[in-house]
């Protein structure tokens, strides 16, 4: 037995010191293919200082071993090294026995370094060189999905089905498949390979991804059963709540879906949809103060959250609470820039009602360039402009919103009546 072989069972028995005696003797005695295959066993399982010591001590001895080279180039990304790792690489010729290997690892380090564009020209080099290998095949649909090429990436996994790969890395080609159909907006055909995939056992990611499905064809019932399946497996995961609670609610389950993103933020406090999920819930089955409550815990989270201060403001208009309204977003208001012009058309309806009319007047006017296209608005607009018989004003508002609500008798009408002066 070499010495390479006594340190590997050291490891194995887990006696760390025998290890690090006999590894200095593999080191001393053990020939080179020997020490090789070594470091090839050590950076497998992860003792990077020790494959990177022999790799460098045979390099020194083989200066054109690129096969050693691509060793130090993988573990100076493990590391980190981002330099160290590019430097070998470069070094590794073209007509190595490891160059198309070294092109794989290369695009993967281009990737994690957020050069999709270079990442693709390695792969594609590689699969020049290496026609019929799943594991370029499989890269290329890797990059391109996570690009959103859906097309591209769908017809590399299809190559690996045809090849009869089933799975490549641990990872399901066809729950890929459906991802891609997904992503094509073929929905149908991707619910048709996940179905199969769930019939029996099934993974978190594949129910999911099959609720997700189900939601995106309108058929929350399904939906429903399949994310309640995934809770009942695995509660800890966190995004199946969000569509859960979203599926509930469509079909007018209020209770439950008020239930459920209770329980979700039990898993994940951070998620904001589920406190406004949860908040709309809470209104319609008429809990007031569960309302407030999560509403105010998600800004509490995250301060700058609009959706959950306009939603904020609007309980309190509709509770009789103009003042609570006014304070939650007019600092809002005169800090930014660009408001969201919600915030301005909430602030007009509250200091309307506090008789503020001045107030009111001018965040109805900062919300109309943006919201004129909106008939809600354009209609409370103009009323609160009658009331103030501002006659010129009110006529270009009841204009506007004849425009968009053009059958409207009440305001015809009153069209007329500006028309006529006899407003």
């Amino acid at each position: 037995m070499t010495y390479s072989e006594e340190m590997l069972q050291a490891l194995e028995d887990q006696d760390l010191d025998e290890a690090k005696k006999k590894f200095a003797s593999a080191l001393r005695h053990d020939d080179d293919d020997t020490l090789f295959s070594l470091a090839e066993e050590l950076q497998a399982i992860g003792f990077n200082n020790q494959a990177r010591r022999i790799a460098e001590k045979l390099l020194q001895k083989y200066p054109d071993a690129d096969d050693v080279r691509l060793i130090l180039a993988e573990l100076a990304i493990s590391d980190d090294q981002t330099d160290e790792a590019l430097l070998q690489l470069d070094h590794i010729s073209q007509s190595s026995e490891v160059y198309p290997q070294s092109l794989l690892t290369a695009a993967d380090l281009y990737q994690s370094l957020n050069l999709p564009e270079v990442s693709e020209q390695k792969l594609l080099t590689a699969k020049a060189l290496l026609l019929d290998e799943p594991v370029v095949d499989f890269a290329l649909g890797e990059l391109y999905l996570s690009l959103g090429r859906y097309q591209e990436a769908l017809l590399y996994y299809q190559s690996l089905t045809e090849a009869g790969v089933d799975y490549f890395a641990q990872v399901s080609i066809q729950q890929r498949l459906a991802q891609c159909l997904s992503g094509l907006g073929q929905y149908e055909e991707a619910i048709a390979i996940d179905e199969k995939l769930t019939e029996n056992l099934a993974t978190d990611d594949q129910l999911f991804e099959l609720g997700v499905l189900y939601q995106q064809v309108n058929d929350d019932e399904k939906a429903i059963k399949i994310l309640t399946r995934l809770q009942q497996q695995n509660a800890d995961y966190s995004s199946l709540y969000r569509p859960l609670v979203q599926s509930q609610s469509t079909l007018g389950r209020y209770d439950q879906a008020l239930q459920t993103a209770q329980v979700g933020l039990g898993y994940d406090e951070f998620n904001l949809d589920l406190y406004r999920l949860g908040a709309e819930a809470a209104a319609k089955v008429g809990a007031k103060h569960q309302v407030e409550d999560l509403l105010k815990k998600g800004l509490k989270i995250d301060p700058e959250a609009q959706s959950l201060r306009l939603m904020l403001g609007e309980y309190y208009l509709r509770a009789g609470r103009a003042q609570d309204s006014v304070a939650l977003l007019a600092a809002v208001a005169d800090q930014e820039d660009e408001a969201d012009p919600q915030i301005n058309w909430e602030l007009a309806q509250a200091y309307d009602q506090l008789d503020e009319v001045d107030q009111a007047r001018e965040n109805y006017f900062i919300a109309y360039p943006n919201l004129k296209d909106n008939p809600q608005f354009m209609k409370q607009f103009a009323l609160f402009l009658q009331s103030q018989a501002a006659k010129d004003e009110l006529k270009m508002a009841v204009q506007q919103y004849l425009k968009l609500v053009p059958d409207d008798d009440e305001f015809q009408a009153l069209l007329l009546d500006l028309e006529n002066n006899e407003f």
